[in-house]
């Protein structure tokens, strides 16, 4: 069914009309600029993964086909297609295949469980979800079961890759395309909502950030495409997980898609599989996320023919300047590091062309199109080489957020300014190096933990009296989450919150992986939980032990 939703443009005419002059907006979709690739080099392989091998002409007949099914089940302009696969190409088939029809895909994490995905499908009012019946032997059929009774508006669930005559890609086969008339009708216009990227809530709620095309294409093709040194010669290594939508869907399988290049997808991270697959199809650069590549300085990577895999694209969170520095001496590449969040954009990147100092050291310069003010927490801007808080606004800045005007408010001012909640400082080169974070969340392999959300349900835990989550360094995933607990008479177990927390439906990877027990937590003079403070005391407590 057809929406007519309010889209928030944080682009005023002006700023459009800039951005076209840039050369960085166009008149072009995303399903158009994929087209026109396909009419360059329709034999080219387009997505690699560990069932298919999809040339461009191949994989433009099953999106036209696919858009014909979703037409057929009741999607129009301006709907959600929910999809919980793992990274595979059936991710970028179906975004596509969405597009041609107006339409906009979601990606669900496979990892995701009822508390989030319930709240996801209903925040976007999905009333389609493709997804796969088990994912690494788990059975994920009586999760959407679950959710189809409590989502009235959910009608239709397709299963993938079960082989069955109604299975997604059976019925796809079985549909003629998408006819020229309807593909004509249904044009996307490149300003329109083109896809939503998820990320986790600071309540709970997963964010649903919307991007549009002329969105994307910014980020993609003009700045990130740019910094990458990409071509149509490239093969990039798609190691990052894809399920969210966004760092390792965008970078390494949807860019390609743009520029006429090709996607080798990891289904299952491992060290080994990544690497295997690397030199296997002979990639030419990848994507990755900090705590992938402090893995992979763990193999033997000299006994093996890295000759074409000369860059490597690191974002989700801050890289080690150690590690960026091994990566490169032991790989043989450039590291390039991309800053930015889900929900607002990227601001800042370097390039591979940059010196190894800021490569290693920094998130780079502004990117053409680009605006970025640093803020004391006054609002006013700070004097130039101090530290304040990171404001950006502009070409590749996503629409805000689908249906949840509570995050807009939070997150964006009435001018599109958004508020990254990250501290920074630009040196005297304006390159832009991250000194802290001011909001409250953890970062565990590139995966945002928001401590609120643990903390609200372990407040029900019958041993809990108080608790408090907080950050432990940890060399290889960045940090993991410490539970510091005031106990209601019998300690509890780190097993005991655990397990609870699983039973209400939490992811695995919000888990805390650590538990100190305390008489009491510190509280600052505003009478909160001092976090800061608490951080040294379980440090302190965790070294003891």
């Amino acid at each position: 069914m057809a929406r007519d939703r309010v889209i928030r443009r944080w682009h005023d005419d002006a700023q459009a009309q800039e951005y076209r002059r840039l050369g960085i907006w166009g008149d072009r979709a995303l399903i158009e600029l994929f087209d026109e690739c396909v009419a360059r080099h329709p034999e080219k392989i387009a997505i690699i993964d560990d069932r298919v091998r999809w040339t461009y002409a191949e994989l433009r007949d099953l999106s036209l086909r696919a858009a014909q099914l979703l037409l057929d089940l009741g999607v129009g302009p301006g709907d959600p297609v929910a999809v919980q696969v793992p990274s595979c190409g059936l991710l970028p088939l179906v975004h596509l295949a969405a597009n041609r029809i107006g339409a906009i895909m979601v990606a669900v994490p496979t990892r995701w469980r009822r508390a989030e995905v319930g709240s996801l499908l209903r925040t976007v009012e999905a009333e389609v979800l493709i997804a796969v019946q088990s994912e690494r032997g788990e059975d994920l059929c009586p999760l959407h079961e679950e959710l189809r009774q409590q989502l009235p508006g959910l009608r239709t669930i397709l299963y993938a890759r079960t082989g069955s005559a109604d299975s997604f890609e059976e019925q796809m086969l079985a549909t003629d395309p998408l006819s020229t008339e309807d593909q004509e009708r249904l044009r996307l216009d490149p300003d329109e909502p083109a896809h939503v990227m998820c990320s986790s809530g600071t309540t709970g709620v997963p964010k649903a950030s919307l991007w549009s095309g002329n969105d994307l294409i910014a980020m993609l093709v003009h700045q990130t495409g740019e910094a990458l040194e990409l071509t149509p010669d490239d093969v990039a290594a798609a190691i990052a997980p894809a399920g969210q939508g966004s760092t390792g869907y965008i970078f390494p399988i949807l860019a390609p898609l743009l520029i006429g290049a090709t996607s080798a997808i990891l289904e299952h991270w491992s060290p080994p599989e990544a690497l295997e697959l690397i030199v296997r199809e002979g990639c030419t650069y990848g994507t990755a996320i900090p705590t992938q590549m402090t893995m992979l300085l763990d193999l033997p990577l000299e006994s093996v023919d890295l000759s074409r895999f000369t860059r490597f694209n690191n974002a989700g969170a801050p890289l080690a300047p150690r590690v960026a520095e091994q990566v490169e001496a032991r790989m043989g590449c450039r590291v390039q590091n991309v800053y930015g969040t889900t929900d607002g954009g990227v601001p800042t990147m370097t390039k591979v062309s940059d010196p190894d100092s800021a490569r290693w050291n920094t998130v780079g310069r502004v990117c053409i199109g680009e605006e970025v003010e640093l803020r004391d927490p006054d609002g006013s801007r700070v004097p130039p080489g101090k530290s304040g808080e990171l404001y950006w606004r502009g070409a590749n800045n996503s629409y805000g957020y689908l249906n949840q005007p509570d995050y807009d408010s939070a997150n964006w001012g009435e001018d599109g300014w958004y508020r990254s909640g990250d501290l920074g400082c630009f040196d005297d080169d304006g390159y832009l190096q991250i000194v802290g974070r001011a909001k409250d969340m953890i970062l565990r392999g590139g995966v945002n933990i928001f401590p609120i959300e643990v903390e609200s349900l372990l407040s029900h835990h019958p041993q809990v009296l108080a608790v408090a989550i907080v950050p432990v360094a940890d060399e290889r995933l960045g940090e993991r989450a410490c539970a510091a607990v005031v106990p209601a008479g019998v300690p509890p177990k780190l097993e005991d919150l655990t397990d609870f927390l699983t039973d209400k439906g939490l992811s695995k990877f919000k888990l805390p992986e650590f538990l100190v027990i305390l008489d009491e937590l510190p509280i600052n003079p505003g009478g909160k939980v001092d976090k800061r403070r608490l951080q040294s005391v379980v440090a302190e407590s965790l070294e003891v032990d």
